[in-house]
């Protein structure tokens, strides 16, 4: 008997390449999505879609006939400076919502939980690259929802008996998705790029990320599910900087690109990199995309939908 996968966030672009990934292995998928983020346009013929709130009671009765082995909780709020502006909200959907989503694992007697985390709970930490046992001191309402999800996934489960595995992204990108995540910055770019508009970059460029391509991630959960319980970093372990992202763009598009630079944004961290040994030694991972890679399928990707998107003018 096949076994059954529950994707909360399910439309969402990281949801759908694992959707994608899962299929392909001969899972069964079920998807939970409220469309708020989600893109309906991810919903393929044949996929089980359940449009309702992680948060919603009555989620239950959709799915307790349905014998879940796992759930790969993906649904959040993932914007820093959404966080900033509304921590009530950013509490709600990663706090209330992983609590409501523990709760309902439980009730459906699910063996493994996969909480989809943040390098956002390491704060602004310049050790690099950042391995799981460093502490946990986040410098935005988002990464401390992350810290505080974690918290409750490692307490709960032991209370219900559910495996938990932790898994702290990097900073993922790839085509579909949107500017809010934390991989954010190269979709803001790429369409900034293609509308002949000029670059903003907050601070000096100099700030590093981890990117990671959102195919790595997908397998990273299948891992997660084949793989033995625990909190792993799921990264490249090489550190990029703005500035050479734009240095890529610019190769990319065989042009110039114009930029400009302004104040850094309260909440953000200035050097980001994590360490993957642990995801790579125990769950036999690794990203199979160089930066340069993920970001060439990324570019092309947003080229094929400008080239099929009718002009405005």
């Amino acid at each position: 008997m096949r076994m059954s996968i529950l994707i909360t966030g399910g439309a969402g672009f990281i949801g759908t390449f694992t959707k994608n990934v899962l299929k392909q292995a001969g899972y069964n998928v079920i998807l939970v999505d409220n469309f708020i983020t989600g893109d309906r346009s991810n919903i393929e013929a044949g996929d089980h879609l359940i449009e309702k709130d992680i948060r919603d009671e009555r989620l239950y009765d959709d799915l307790k006939e349905s014998e879940i082995d796992a759930v790969i909780h993906l649904a959040a709020q993932t914007s820093v400076p959404d966080s900033l502006n509304d921590p009530v909200y950013d509490a709600s959907e990663n706090i209330e919502g992983t609590v409501k989503m523990l709760q309902l694992a439980n009730r459906l007697k699910v063996k493994k939980f996969i909480l989809a985390s943040s390098a956002a709970v390491y704060g602004d930490n310049p050790a690099c690259p950042l391995k799981e046992t460093e502490a946990l001191a986040p410098t935005s309402p988002y990464g401390l929802s992350k810290m505080t999800g974690e918290h409750y996934v490692d307490l709960l489960c032991r209370q219900y008996g559910i495996e938990a595995t932790i898994l702290r992204y990097a900073n993922v990108f790839g085509p579909k998705q949107s500017k809010d995540g934390e991989g954010g910055v190269i979709k803001i770019f790429i369409d900034k790029l293609l509308e002949n508009q000029t670059l903003q970059i907050f601070g000096d460029g100099g700030q590093t990320r981890d990117f990671i391509y959102v195919e790595d991630i997908a397998n990273a959960h299948l891992a997660a599910i084949k793989g033995p319980s625990g909190v792993y970093n799921v990264s490249t372990n090489t550190e990029t900087s703005v500035n050479e992202l734009v240095e890529v763009l610019t190769k990319l598009s065989k042009g110039s690109i114009p930029k400009e630079y302004a104040e850094p944004r309260q909440g953000d961290i200035y050097r980001s990199c994590l360490d993957n040994s642990r995801i790579t030694n125990s769950l036999g991972w690794s990203p199979q995309y160089s930066f340069d890679e993920g970001l060439q399928k990324t570019f092309d990707a947003f080229m094929d939908i400008k080239s099929l998107t009718p002009s405005q003018e």
